[in-house]
């Protein structure tokens, strides 16, 4: 990995952690309020009784800093290349939100079953689109500029 590259995936982990992390216990916690009501509590005992959803959950939030590393790295060798910053936040917002959902899907494919295999694609399909174009264009746009800032002034500083 060269110096451009993890200045990318360093950009994209120190600023993507947090901010997705935050998504994500904002998505369990309201899907755990809708789930059976009660204000989650409900919800929260399903979640911890279904070994299942909880092991789904989990490898969710594991995959998110490989994700945000993987595309970090991505960034950097597009800008490098003269892509966009737009068209290198909506690869990287995309891609992030693919890594990480696929990996829930797979997940609760292989260990819940299939019983509600339509139902749970069209979910994650969704899930994918409306958060990959919302980051798009907040977030994800963000982390490319200040990857760029960054790129820009580790080239300035050799000079």
């Amino acid at each position: 990995m060269n110096k451009s590259e993890c200045i990318g995936a360093k950009v994209a982990l120190i600023n993507g952690m947090s901010f997705g992390l935050g998504i994500l216990f904002i998505m369990t916690f309201i899907g755990l309020l809708f789930s059976d009501g009660l204000l989650g509590l409900i919800g929260i005992g399903a979640l911890l009784s279904y070994n299942y959803l909880f092991i789904s959950l989990a490898l969710l939030y594991l995959a998110l800093p490989f994700a945000l590393w993987l595309f970090g790295k991505r960034n950097s060798k597009n800008l490098n290349q003269g892509k966009s910053i737009i068209k290198t936040s909506a690869e990287f917002s995309f891609g992030v939100n693919l890594i990480i959902w696929i990996v829930f899907l797979f997940s609760q494919l292989v260990l819940g079953g299939i019983e509600n295999y339509l139902y749970l694609n069209l979910i994650v399909i969704g899930t994918i689109l409306v958060l990959g174009f919302l980051t798009t264009y907040t977030f994800g746009f963000y982390i490319v500029k200040l990857t760029k800032e960054k790129l820009k002034a580790s080239v300035q500083q050799r000079v």
